[in-house]
């Protein structure tokens, strides 16, 4: 092995040149790969965060479990089937959870709840002068929403705490009132769908980061949105739910369904779509990120090719005097394993030192209207299993790369070239 070891080391500091830029190009290859990995798990993170950080984790939609199982099961009827449909004697088309406020209290008591908020929606123009623009209502229970999410913690303008002092109070998302142009302390008008108007003060002026909070949403106290929709005080258009853990909700969710009659949805089913789409980007981010390190693994086996070619007549030499293909073999790996090593090793260290450099020093986006997230600076995931498993990567490719290249190494008959032949 120490032999083995010398001679690897050996033929690659004979061109030292070549070796490094060798090197350099795995380097590269892996540190834009992490580089891209952070990126994007990045993007998924931040989306993540700013969603359960002003979403609820669970909540509970006006649909009827049993007029979601009749869907269901129509939907999944066969051509030919009977089928016999019935009709309730008074219909009820009304989009809301009827006695919301009374199932609260008792959602309140199921284990793994922190907090229960009944939130009322209605869609509403908002006036302002001259200015008219569509908004959604949501209305919230102040003190009980604190329990639930952190849309205080948006506040850009005003404080939470005034929409409960003030009856009337609105509290507009930010690009909302940028269009309607105006401040705190101004009044607008609320038409809804019953045709009536209300007049609401701006208490405040709110930034979460998700358009749709921040470009269509004003949020009021709750019998202001029920009014304005037409609905009763016990009526709301769902029931929002804060629980104990992020994950693993399925369970709790059933029980939630059990106990209320309605679907629920948690917040990983809400942004099913948006998380998927991220992860698809993701995906082809890192397969075309990817070929980079192939190209470096394809110079390390031209590397090694060329090192086999001009000891030629040395590999024959050690062949004859009893070196086994087993031990040339060992001397190309180890080379190959060496210039791969090097390489993830700076790569890593290039890798890190950009994390932390963009991580202390972010790039700044302008934010886009009609986005779904207000991505305006870089946010880097900065995972050390990131490092791990793509300088494990690169230490494959790298080997493979050097066991394609020794075959040839192996196949060198020692009397064909010490006679000058082949």
């Amino acid at each position: 092995m120490r032999a083995v070891a010398r001679l690897a080391w050996r033929h690659l500091a004979a061109r030292p040149r070549q070796a490094a830029l060798t090197v350099a190009g795995v380097a590269v290859g892996v540190a834009v790969f992490i580089f891209t990995v952070a990126m994007m798990d990045g993007l998924v993170v931040f989306f993540t965060q700013r969603l359960i950080r002003v979403s609820p984790l669970i909540t509970v939609l006006p649909e009827s479990l049993d007029v979601l199982a009749a869907r269901q099961s129509l939907q999944g009827s066969s051509a030919g089937e009977v089928l016999t449909l019935s009709r309730p004697p008074v219909p009820d088309d009304r989009p809301t959870v009827r006695g919301a406020t009374a199932l609260a209290p008792r959602l309140r008591e199921l284990p793994g709840v922190e907090g229960v908020s009944v939130a009322a929606s209605a869609s509403v123009v908002l006036s302002f002068g001259t200015v008219a623009e569509p908004a959604s209502l949501l209305g919230l229970d102040p003190d009980d929403e604190r329990t639930v999410t952190e849309l205080w913690s948006a506040m850009l303008e005003g404080r939470w705490d005034d929409l409960d002092a003030r009856r009337d109070g609105a509290i507009l998302g930010l690009q909302l009132a940028d269009r309607l142009g105006v401040e705190v302390g101004d009044r607008v008008v609320a038409v809804g769908e019953t045709g009536v108007g209300r007049e609401l003060e701006v208490v405040g002026v709110l930034g979460t980061g998700l358009g749709s909070y921040d470009e269509t949403t004003a949020i009021v106290n709750l019998p202001v949105a029920q009014g304005l929709a037409g609905w009763g005080s016990d009526e709301g258009s769902e029931i929002r739910l804060r629980t104990t853990s992020l994950t693993g909700l399925a369970g709790l969710r059933r029980q939630v369904e059990a106990l209320t009659g309605h679907r629920a949805e948690t917040w990983e089913e809400a942004s099913r779509a948006s998380l998927q789409l991220f992860r698809m980007i993701g995906m082809t981010t890192y397969l075309l990120t990817g070929f980079v390190l192939v190209v470096a693994g394809l110079g390390i086996g031209n590397k090694l090719t060329t090192i086999i070619l001009d000891k030629e007549r040395d590999i024959a030499i050690l062949r004859a005097c009893g070196f086994s293909r087993g031990a040339l073999r060992g001397v190309f790996l180890l080379e190959g394993l060496l210039l791969g090593g090097a390489g993830a090793a700076g790569g890593c260290l290039l890798a890190a030192v950009t994390v932390a450099y963009f991580q202390a020093f972010p790039i700044q986006f302008a934010a886009r209207e009609g986005s779904v997230l207000a991505y305006t600076e870089l946010f880097l995931a900065n995972d050390p299993r990131y490092y791990a498993l793509i300088a494990g990567v690169a230490l494959t490719i790298a080997a493979l790369a050097a066991l394609v290249a020794v075959r040839k190494a192996v196949r060198v008959l020692p009397v064909e070239v010490l006679r000058g032949v082949g």
